[in-house]
């Protein structure tokens, strides 16, 4: 301050920001224009005072969104690095297992390998999610997987004097999910849990394998005929009164304090189950403690097995075209296609693509392109392929989310595969699109 005073009083104008308190002691941030004007003999200090809170609270505003934005780019840049790292991983993990000659101590390490991978697919997902809001993207998971990964994230959190425990069916089906909004469901139940039990108490995770018949005395009537995987989050706390237990998944519906709950969190619970083609119910009784129970359509057996099994019905003799500048990734799609009977032009320029495709498109059947791509991106590629063959069937791949299949500029497509992606699955897209009559199928595994 003195030094200001001295600037002004040496015939300088300042213009500066400082904070007050108001009458009542609450903080207001100003705008101050000083100088010296002189009055007779006297020199006075002239000052003009504007409010500015509401533009600093602006700006705060704006830099957390510029701050947020930046993460979100930066994630979503690591997150399509690291996925075109996972797919070579599993790719190539997937191509060992074919080797009849492995023992088991290798069979085993080769599981452990895909698992973590799969581990590791997930937590990109969050980061992509983060970056950007996709869509859910429905996948085949083993719940067991999505319930141990929010066990292992939540029990530092959770209070010493609460017992979290999972019994696990070991036998479990796959589901059609997806493992990031399956894990805000768990996650919710257990903080909802926690926040019922103030002194402490239990909290059991179980996920089984259930048969519905209609009319089933331990079912809820509204849940249809069928085979279901089973996720029940049940505590010992404070219960829900008979009378409210029917409005927990209402919108902002809470019987937290003021302060403590927004109620949207069981009501977003509902939301993920009903898009997952599930069913929910609760039971509660006070002092003694509420289940919540999620019941998710099991994928058929013979379905999930044939998923993973690069039986003949995944094979070819089609000439394919394979686009990637990740060397890598590139290499395993040629030999995973080639492996399984087709005529494979692998290309890590897109130019290069271009100037093939000119000389092969009589023969190529299909085009498997990366969307991000240097020197010519894949629209263009595209656009470019199209004029040379309007009726050319693309697959576009990539370590982004779901949402670059439905740009404009790359609609017409009749498939999109997000990294990383195993094996069985790019052979099943690639079956799928080549025996379908009609255009635009988006292959969403």
């Amino acid at each position: 301050m003195s030094e200001r005073m001295r600037r002004i009083f040496d015939g300088e104008s300042l213009v500066f920001e400082a904070k007050h308190n108001k009458k009542d002691g609450s903080p207001i941030h100003v705008e101050i224009s000083s100088k010296a004007i002189t009055i007779g003999n006297a020199v006075y200090l002239q000052s003009f005072y504007r409010d500015i809170t509401d533009k600093k609270k602006m700006q705060q505003h704006l830099f957390q969104s510029q701050k947020m934005e930046s993460i979100g780019v930066l994630a979503g840049g690591i997150a399509h690095d690291f996925n075109n790292i996972l797919t070579a991983v599993m790719g190539h993990t997937g191509i060992i297992r074919r080797d009849p000659s492995l023992n088991e101590k290798s069979v085993r390490s080769l599981t452990v390998i895909e698992d973590a991978s799969r581990r590791a697919g997930r937590m990109v997902t969050k980061l992509l999610g983060f970056a950007r809001k996709s869509k859910y993207e429905l996948t085949p998971i083993n719940l067991n997987d999505v319930v141990y990964d929010t066990v292992k994230l939540l029990e530092q959190v959770i209070d010493k004097r609460i017992n979290l425990s999972v019994e696990l069916d070991n036998r479990l089906p796959t589901v059609h999910g997806d493992a990031n909004q399956m894990e805000q469901v768990i996650m919710n139940f257990i903080v909802n849990a926690r926040d019922a039990m103030p002194n402490g108490g239990s909290i059991m995770i179980r996920t089984a394998a259930k048969t519905v018949v209609k009319g089933m005395l331990d079912v809820p009537p509204y849940v249809q005929s069928g085979d279901y995987v089973l996720l029940s989050v049940s505590d010992t706390g404070m219960g829900i009164p008979e009378d409210i237990v029917n409005k927990v998944f209402e919108p902002f519906f809470t019987t937290k304090e003021q302060g403590k709950g927004t109620g949207l969190g069981l009501s977003m619970v509902y939301g993920a189950v009903k898009d997952h083609l599930g069913y929910l119910s609760v039971q509660s009784t006070v002092g003694v403690g509420s289940v919540f129970t999620v019941y998710l359509p099991a994928v058929p057996a013979a379905v999930a097995a044939g998923a993973k099994t690069a039986s003949s019905a995944t094979k070819g003799k089609e000439t394919l075209l394979v686009v990637d500048d990740e060397e890598d990734v590139l290499d395993i799609m040629r030999e995973t296609l080639e492996g399984h009977g087709y005529k494979v032009f692998a290309v890590n320029d897109s130019t290069v693509a271009l100037d093939i495709y000119r000389r092969i498109f009589h023969e190529t059947a299909l085009v498997i392109t990366d969307v991000v791509m240097p020197r010519m991106d894949c629209a263009e590629l595209i656009r470019q392929i199209k004029k040379i063959n309007p009726a050319v069937k693309i697959l576009a791949v990539s370590g982004y989310s779901k949402y670059v299949a439905e740009k404009e500029e790359i609609r017409e497509i009749e498939g999109f595969l997000q990294k990383p992606f195993e094996s069985y699955y790019l052979l099943s897209v690639v079956r799928r699109i080549l025996d379908a009559r009609t255009k635009s199928i988006i292959a969403t595994l």
